[in-house]
């Protein structure tokens, strides 16, 4: 499912990621990204994530492959700490045959308020209206998906991230850009908000292509197997995340 031009480098195929809380809401994961168990003691993870890059990138220097997995690892215990339950890392090869790294972030939103059906185009308009409010220099819109009617917001942010991952006693400033799809649950009040981040502005372009796949594979409907397929099934060669 990867995007025109774009070389996933890790293995072919998908990975299932279930989030309890919404059992009917599915989507698909391309090639190339790699859930993480939130789980897992941060140590470990850095280590597995050391091995894969030394593997996917082999042609990489050194300090290349430090940056991806400290960097990563960054990123990933931000949204830990926000509440993510789901989380994968993205490793492609561009077109101009460089290395690209990005996060996808899964939240759900729930109100307070007990169950029932929602208006969900309503809820997109409120949700977009107040990302305009927020970030004033953000691009923020409306999309219609297969699911229904979702908010956009793309921004740019300036971070820091701490000196320590590479050895200085100063932060690091860096420019990321970031992605956030907002979409109102079909059954009961909430949300799903996807974020996605990377410091690779060069070729958004290229991860517009990958991410608007994700937003189209979005459902309600669990995929059949390939054994059984039906209305919503992914296409032969692919896996499913689920949240």
């Amino acid at each position: 499912m990867a995007s025109s031009g774009i070389h996933p480098e890790a293995t072919a195929g998908r990975t299932t990621t279930a989030i309890p809380e919404v059992p009917d809401f599915w989507f698909e994961l391309p090639a190339g990204f790699t859930a993480f168990d939130l789980g897992e003691p941060s140590e470990a993870r850095m280590l597995r994530m050391a091995e894969a890059t030394e593997l996917m990138f082999a042609d990489a220097t050194p300090e290349q492959r430090f940056g991806l997995v400290v960097s990563g690892e960054y990123v990933l215990q931000t949204m830990i700490a926000a509440g993510a339950e789901h989380v994968s890392s993205c490793f492609v090869r561009m077109p101009d045959d460089e290395l690209s790294q990005g996060t996808l972030c899964v939240l759900v939103e729930r109100p307070e308020r007990g169950p029932g059906r929602q208006d969900r185009p309503g809820s997109a308009r409120r949700t977009a209206a107040q990302w305009r409010a927020m970030h004033p220099e953000a691009e923020v819109g409306l999309v219609m998906l297969p699911y229904g009617m979702a908010a956009l917001c793309i921004d740019d942010q300036n971070v820091r991230i701490p000196g320590a991952f590479f050895g200085l006693d100063t932060p690091i400033p860096t420019t990321v850009r970031q992605l956030q799809l907002c979409v109102p649950l079909e059954k009961g009040p909430g949300s799903v908000l996807f974020v996605f981040t990377t410091e690779d502005v060069a070729h958004w372009s290229e991860y517009l292509d990958l991410l608007s796949g994700i937003m189209r594979s979005i459902s309600a409907d669990e995929p059949r197997s390939e054994e059984e397929p039906g209305p919503h099934a992914p296409a032969a060669g692919g896996a499913e995340g689920r949240t």
